[in-house]
């Protein structure tokens, strides 16, 4: 049994691969079907990393210096990151530095690492770790971090967005998890709640991630027969998303009949603009899927298909640890994600909306009741 990091007598929730979702989702799911997989061993308790490396050689003494670069301040994915580490025995010196999205803020930063050489640097988020290491065809010393290794986290398409350009071998300072689900899968967990035609999704235009995300949303609901509900969110005379038009553009998804909000892994609306966003969409009475899992763990969005952030953070550890400890170069090392994802349902925001989910999800599922 593994445990909660803030409650060590609590257990985690159960996940399930992403070939068993797949499988479980592809079909209207019953109870029966759910129990079944349970019982045939098709669901895991997550938490367990490759290679038994907690039980790897004692590490140097030594005190490794690791600046992490962050887009929306510390969560899960760096206590879990550091929890790792400390469980492995290295002795580490943080340095935190946080954007907040504002990426004007990262020369200063990228100077910063330049003149300190930490032995690592982590880096959350797909603009975060662009601006570091630049895209793979258009990498400029001057500009990019090409001698110190970067392992990223929270990077929903890192080929896609340049950062890779193969995920077994990226052949440069680069190395990561994918945090995020294919978006079939996704598709089968929104589904498998509740039958829909029209899908509305809010997107920050701005944000390569979200355009990598809405395009996969185009060609999964084209296939399915769905109406996806685009509205992206409006631009500042500075390039900036405007917060205050969020308001109009989810009540214009409501009355376009979106029967669902897609939340992406979108920094602006998902992190930046979360607790806006959730409340808003209750308050129009507007079911939310989320392909992360924070905003229905605190700020009541309905429904999300994730992995968890802390064990995200902790399977990144165990990048940097190959890294660190075993002189790994970060090109060798592949780019993976865990493929255990939890179906999340907040009960408070259900109950509120009268919008229940069919009896086989809710035993499958975690629920969230604050």
């Amino acid at each position: 049994m593994i445990h909660n990091r803030k409650n060590p007598n609590a257990p985690l929730a159960v996940e399930t691969d992403v070939d068993a979702l797949a499988a479980a989702l592809g079909h209207r799911p019953s109870r029966r079907r759910f129990l079944s997989l349970a019982g045939a061993g098709g669901l895991a308790l997550s938490g367990g990393l490759p290679g038994a490396a907690l039980a790897a050689a004692p590490p140097p003494d030594k005190t490794f210096r690791i600046t992490m670069v962050l887009g929306r301040g510390e969560s899960d994915n760096e206590f879990g990151f550091k929890d790792y580490l400390a469980r492995r025995g290295l002795k580490v010196e943080y340095t935190i530095r946080n954007t907040g999205g504002d990426m004007s803020l990262l020369p200063p930063i990228l100077k910063e690492i330049r003149d300190t050489k930490p032995d690592l640097i982590y880096s959350w988020g797909t603009p975060q770790t662009r601006g570091l290491v630049g895209p793979y065809d258009a990498v400029d010393p001057a500009q990019h971090i090409t001698d110190i290794p970067v392992v990223f986290t929270f990077v929903a398409a890192p080929i896609d967005a340049k950062i890779v350009a193969n995920l077994e071998r990226s052949n440069r300072n680069v190395t990561g998890t994918v945090h995020i689900a294919p978006i079939p899968v996704q598709m089968n967990t929104i589904l498998a709640y509740r039958p829909i035609k029209r899908l509305g999704v809010l997107f920050n235009p701005q944000e390569r991630n979200s355009i990598l995300t809405l395009e996969g949303l185009r060609a999964e609901t084209a296939q399915r027969g769905l109406e996806l509900l685009e509205e992206p969110v409006p631009l500042d005379p500075q390039g900036e998303p405007m917060a205050s038009t969020l308001p109009l553009l989810m009540g214009r998804l409501v009355q376009r009949g979106a029967e669902m909000l897609y939340i992406g892994p979108d920094t602006f609306i998902a992190f930046r603009n979360r607790s806006f966003v959730a409340a808003e969409a209750l308050r129009l009475r507007l079911p939310t899927f989320s392909a992360t899992e924070l905003i229905v763990r605190t700020d009541k969005a309905m429904l999300a298909l994730a992995s968890s952030a802390y064990g995200i953070g902790r399977f990144t550890a165990f990048k940097a640890a190959q890294i660190l400890l075993d002189g790994a170069k970060p090109g060798d090392i592949p780019v993976e994600t865990l493929k255990r994802f939890s179906v999340i349902i907040n009960m408070p925001t259900v109950r509120a909306l009268e919008y229940y989910p069919p009896i086989g999800l809710l035993n499958f599922a975690e629920i969230v009741e604050t």
